[in-house]
């Protein structure tokens, strides 16, 4: 099985973060991700990482147990 993709948002309002898109791709999430910012608006949230989760994980765990490939933060962009 694929592994899975997914974009979670964080933001220092929240207990935990947001799982906002999942994908079978890096690339579609990323691609995902950059047009969830382009004009500047990031729904509230100060960092979008996206994270590869195996055939067994979880999208809504996986910030407890694993570093993001990526991440983009609002001050960056």
């Amino acid at each position: 099985m694929a592994d899975t993709y997914a974009i979670l948002g964080f933001a220092s309002d929240l207990y935990k973060p947001v799982v906002l898109y999942t994908s079978d791709s890096a690339t579609q999430a990323n691609d995902w991700r950059n047009g969830y910012t382009r004009w500047g608006d990031w729904g509230g949230y100060d960092t979008l990482a996206l994270y590869e989760l195996g055939p067994c994980e979880s999208p809504d765990t996986i910030h407890l147990y694993d570093m993001p490939i990526d991440t983009l933060d609002r001050e960056e962009s």
